[in-house]
């Protein structure tokens, strides 16, 4: 019987290592140890789980030791609290000391908890409790904050690690749900998302009227759903869905919460999709999740990323900005806002936000830069939630994804609101469009539409024109706005006169270059982040000051369709080519990504730069500089790519009579190779 449940155990801790702590959180399986005697280091009594900088190789068990990042006990059949939880933080607390660790992790590999080694307080990070296993990264910055200040519980860190550890949590959360759904015929993997969304948003009701001051404790909520017994779940939540739609403003959310009511009840027609047993697993899941509030993760972009198929996601591509770039535009467009205050706020207003993902980068920037800064006072916290933020989204759909979105990460989510941004038909769209901010930050869509843009200079109905013109009516003069881009607004002959306008009524003050492929398979687009600051009005002179350019090589994805991760690290832990994430060195420092560290001052006019490729192979050639206002009117269509003065090449425009015989001859080709075919 013993060396039976010794064998259930060592699974149980095998699945937890192969399933969360190489396969999502992407630590290498070398690098951590679980069936090894180290009692020369912590006594009779092994650790269970070892993470270190270093890979075990059977025989440098001093070096592994000496580089060791986390170390936890794993129980099972356990609960938190129980005589064998308390059991192991006992254990925790002697062997830490031992190992060298300021702290210790506690699992049962279904709930997980980090102590502080000292005083056996939880540790939190940025005010969220710890309940995940987290990156290697995360590792290291706990261990250097602790070692700095051995009774420290609250553990604080940057934006960029916000991310890593939202991702890393959640991700484990979706895991567990596939696992469940993969016994579930859904129709397709639109219902699931919609399914996933529609039921996080139950919790999130909750949690809303909690903060609101709203909750009424005679009437059901998400909590109240919970019993030991499934059916009487699956009843509890169908009660919910229909008391929030009838009795509430929720209805926001009510196609997904249909979704959820249909999939676990049925519609009368048909027996329900999902049997109670499924609906309790997946009622357990989710509300593991707590809190939502303020956890910072893009909910409705990792639940698609998750379960959506290659074409759903190009299909989707309309509307979805890859978050690594939402963050690190985010970041650049507000980095001078690193104090709050109160006698001059600002607004912030995306008008094509989508899903919310440049609203939601934002505020978090927002929070962590007056968090540095210690203004970070209740009326910041108001003004984040209730005055800085805005957005306009022709889907409805969307705005209610952006809504939800927006509370994770803190809130925000008053002022969003469905409509078209560049013919408004409602009221309050039309009052939301009507002002004017000091930020805009948006990825608008492309191509042919039917509405005409706002611009004297030439006659178009291209959406990405249109949208360029609706975000300079929307700019204060002074205001700066980010906008996604694709290349012909910046090359396209056709586009000269515009460009030209848009040198005379804004400072073009930077246009980084991003990789060909770095929103696919959304879209196959070579796209650009254009950086401007309105000047005037009215047209003025051509702006004279120089424009910084940057080409970003590699963002950590593959340039292909695929878009794999690719990410290498250099001796310092730092990426050798990711050129938009921030990092954690080995010593646990966190560090800014090379996009942001270089922003606005870097040039290699005078040596270029040396840098790896996605396959490792280095590369040298320029990357960034200031490019003279003079250079770009000398040019013949005022062409405004970086890749044209930063790596010069001469392109070849032929006039209509060159072109037709061009195309005479293609054709006469063509029919000469169709004449041999037998």
């Amino acid at each position: 019987m013993t060396k039976a449940k010794k064998k259930q155990e060592a699974l149980s801790v095998s699945r937890l290592i192969n399933e969360v702590l190489v396969a999502q959180l992407s630590i290498p399986f070398r690098q951590i140890v679980n069936d090894t005697s180290f009692a020369k280091y912590t006594g009779s009594k092994r650790p269970d789980i070892l993470i270190s900088e270093f890979e075990y190789d059977g025989t440098n068990d001093d070096q592994f030791i000496q580089n060791l990042v986390a170390y936890a006990e794993a129980k099972d059949d356990c609960a938190v609290d129980d005589k064998d939880w308390k059991d192991a933080v006992a254990q925790g607390k002697l062997k830490a000391s031992k190992l060298g660790l300021p702290y210790f992790i506690v699992t049962n590999c279904k709930t997980t908890y980090f102590y502080n080694a000292k005083n056996l307080k939880q540790l939190t990070l940025n005010g969220n409790p710890i309940r995940e296993f987290q990156t290697i990264d995360i590792y290291r910055l706990i261990k250097n904050k602790l070692i700095a200040n051995p009774n420290l519980a609250a553990i604080s860190t940057n934006v960029d690690s916000i991310s890593t550890i939202s991702e890393a949590i959640f991700n484990k959360k979706l895991w567990e749900l596939a696992g469940v759904y993969r016994g579930i015929n859904f129709k397709d993997n639109v219902q699931k998302i919609d399914f996933t969304v529609g039921f996080v948003a139950l919790e999130y009701f909750e949690e809303k009227e909690e903060i609101d001051g709203t909750k009424d404790a005679s009437k059901v909520y998400w909590s109240t759903c919970n019993d030991n017994i499934a059916e009487k779940i699956k009843n509890n939540l169908s009660g919910y869905i229909s008391r929030l739609e009838e009795e509430t403003t929720f209805k926001e959310f009510k196609n997904v919460m249909e979704v959820v009511r249909i999939a676990i009840s049925g519609d009368g027609k048909s027996k329900p999709l999902i049997g109670v047993d499924d609906v309790k697993q997946i009622y357990d899941i989710i509300d593991s999740m707590k809190p939502l509030h303020g956890t910072g993760f893009d909910l409705f972009g990792a639940v698609y990323e998750m379960f959506a198929s290659s074409k759903e996601k190009k299909d989707f591509g309309e509307y979805f900005t890859r978050r690594h770039y939402t963050h690190i535009f985010a970041k650049l467009l507000l980095q001078n806002e690193d104090v709050y205050n109160s006698e001059k706020e600002f607004s912030i207003i995306d008008p094509a936000c989508g899903t919310g993902g440049f609203l939601t980068e934002s505020f978090k920037v927002l929070i962590n830069n007056y968090e540095k800064s210690g203004t970070l006072s209740d009326d910041a916290k108001e003004f984040l939630a209730k005055r800085c933020f805005y957005g306009v989204d022709v889907r409805d759909e969307n705005i209610s994804r952006t809504r939800l979105n927006m509370f994770l990460v803190g809130d925000g989510h008053t002022h969003m609101y469905s409509d078209n941004s560049l013919k408004p038909s409602k009221f309050q769209g039309k009052s939301v469009l009507g002002k004017t901010y000091q930020y805009v930050i948006t990825n608008p869509p492309y191509g042919s539409g039917t509405i005409k843009a706002n611009t004297n200079s030439i006659t178009t109905n291209r959406t990405e024109i249109a949208f360029i013109c609706k975000v300079i009516d929307l700019l204060n003069v002074g205001g700066k706005a980010c906008i996604i881009t694709p290349d012909g607004v910046l090359e396209n002959p056709s586009y000269k006169k515009f460009r030209k306008e848009l040198l005379e009524q804004c400072e073009i003050y930077a246009i980084v270059s991003l990789p060909k492929f770095a929103f696919a398979p959304y879209t196959k687009e070579k796209t650009y982040a254009l950086f401007i600051k309105k000047r005037s009005t009215k047209i003025t002179k051509i702006q004279d000051k120089p424009i910084w350019m940057y080409i970003i090589d590699n963002d950590g994805l593959a340039n292909s369709d695929k878009r794999f991760p690719t990410k290498l690290r250099n001796n310092r832990n730092g990426w050798m080519h990711d050129e938009i994430s921030g990092w954690v060195s080995t010593d646990g420092i966190e560090m800014p990504g090379i996009l942001e560290k270089r922003w606005l001052t870097f040039d290699d006019s005078e040596a270029h730069t040396s840098w790896i490729d996605e396959k490792g192979i280095s590369q040298c050639s320029r990357k960034g500089g200031f490019v003279a206002i003079q250079d770009v009117w000398n040019d013949n269509y005022i062409t405004l790519l970086p890749e044209y003065y930063l790596r010069p090449y001469s392109p070849h425009y032929i006039d209509e009579k060159d072109f037709q015989q061009e195309l005479d001859a293609i054709e006469a080709e063509v029919r000469r190779l169709l004449d041999e075919i037998p």
